[in-house]
């Protein structure tokens, strides 16, 4: 009984050190195979191309500029009418519909202002400015918000379009992948020229996404006394109902390196 269990054990053994030997053997295969393929791939040649795209798009947010001037004897005089005009314009803006967080204050100044006679400089008194920034994405209410604007007696300085944030970035991405499909390709077309074919990538340089900012769309004549006549009201409410932004090109650039395989 007892030899019968040893010659077991000692069956066993020879199958279990049998099975560690492939293993092994398996193992240092696969190692020489791996050691192989990374010194053929480290010492493969570089394909290098540049992917680039770009894509024509409509704005989707439109910034509406207000100056507001007001003349007077006094710094003081000039503040407080600059004041009412402001609360005024707001106020017509509100009623029309825009949004409060859509109205945006950006700068206030209050400087002398001079009269020249014979070369002789005389101050006659104060301006106080203020400018205003109403966004909106919705085109059709322009001409209605402009009208308000001026009504309330402040001046439209100038209307601009442009991509908001959130379309930047969606653009961006597009672009990117786009630019990216366009150097594989590239790179690809590259290597078949030289009976090769792309591996793996072994670097990307994003030369990042163009955007070329706000379009202007209407700009006042600027005027030194700061009074608006009525061609200019006229000018800028005949622009207002013709809203037709143009397209915004965007695009990207991408550079990258593929190793080319030996077979």
């Amino acid at each position: 009984m007892e030899e019968r269990m040893i010659k077991d054990m000692k069956g066993g053994n020879m199958i279990n050190n049998k099975i560690n030997s492939k293993i092994l053997y398996t193992i240092l295969v696969l190692g020489v195979l791996v050691a192989g393929w990374y010194i053929l791939d480290s010492n493969s040649p570089i394909v290098s191309a540049q992917g680039s795209a770009s894509m024509k798009v409509q704005p989707d947010q439109a910034s509406v500029y207000v100056s507001i001037e007001a003349h007077n004897t006094t710094a003081q005089a000039a503040q407080t009418t600059n004041n009412l005009i402001r609360d005024s314009v707001v106020a017509a803006l509100l009623k029309s519909g825009v949004s409060n967080s859509s109205i945006q204050f950006q700068q206030y100044s209050i400087y002398p202002e001079y009269n020249w006679d014979n070369g002789r400089q005389t101050q006659k008194g104060f301006v106080a400015t203020q400018t205003l920034v109403v966004n909106s994405s919705d085109f059709s209410t322009i001409p209605g918000m402009v009208d308000s604007i001026v009504a309330s007696g402040g001046l439209v300085s100038s209307i601009q379009f442009e991509l908001s944030q959130q379309k930047q970035n969606y653009y961006k991405a597009q672009a990117l992948e786009s630019a990216g499909k366009d150097a594989e390709t590239k790179a690809s077309a590259t290597a078949g020229g030289l009976g090769k074919s792309i591996g793996r990538l072994v670097s990307v340089q994003t030369q990042d996404f163009n955007y070329p900012g706000p379009i202007l769309y209407y700009a006042r004549a600027d005027s030194a006394s700061g009074v608006t006549n009525s061609a200019e009201i006229a000018s800028v409410k005949q622009a207002a109902s013709n809203i037709s932004p143009q397209d915004i090109e965007v695009s990207a650039n991408i550079q990258v390196e593929y190793k080319l395989n030996w077979f």
